[in-house]
């Protein structure tokens, strides 16, 4: 199955009761049912399937790390949980505030499709040991999906900066 990266979509009230009550993380961020049979939750969910950390590393050039505002598209916001939850694979779930998230959406949204296909190189993305590794250098496939998934971020985060809502992000 392999590590997903996943996006929520919240409200300051439903940030504030998940800080207050960390017990209930896991079960806000994995309903009990599959999340496209309820049309990803109204579009407060989106899931970037393993294109996350191919994003971050196009997005900064870094495999782990970056300059705000583009390292907090995938890898940035502040932790919200026990980071020892094994629920999540690459660290707890973090969140972006809403002037995180107006940042992040207006940097994205400036990033024009041909330039982030022309960040994609499938060589250096195997040299660094990109997740998922294998895959990279079969080339044009990989582009567009990672394009897709990078076209419905700039979207997702540009819903949100316009709602003036929090980010929860996580990979699992």
């Amino acid at each position: 199955m392999g590590m997903t990266g996943n996006y929520r979509r919240i409200s300051q009230e439903k940030l504030t009761e998940l800080q207050n009550n960390p017990e209930l993380i896991t079960d806000f961020l994995f309903p009990g049912y599959e999340v496209d049979q309820v049309s990803e939750l109204n579009g407060s969910y989106l899931d970037i399937d393993k294109t996350w950390h191919a994003i971050h590393f196009l997005l900064t050039g870094t495999i782990a790390e970056g300059q705000p505002p583009l390292d907090n598209v995938v890898m940035g916001g502040t932790p919200l949980g026990d980071a020892e939850n094994p629920d999540f694979d690459f660290g707890p779930a973090r969140f972006l505030n809403p002037s995180e998230v107006k940042e992040v959406a207006e940097a994205i949204s400036k990033i024009s499709k041909a330039e982030f296909q022309a960040r994609f190189n499938p060589s250096q993305l195997v040299e660094a040991d990109i997740y998922p590794t294998l895959i990279w250098e079969r080339g044009e496939e990989e582009l567009e999906y990672l394009t897709n998934h990078f076209l419905r971020l700039v979207k997702f985060f540009q819903e949100a900066a316009r709602d003036e809502q929090i980010i929860l992000m996580y990979v699992c």
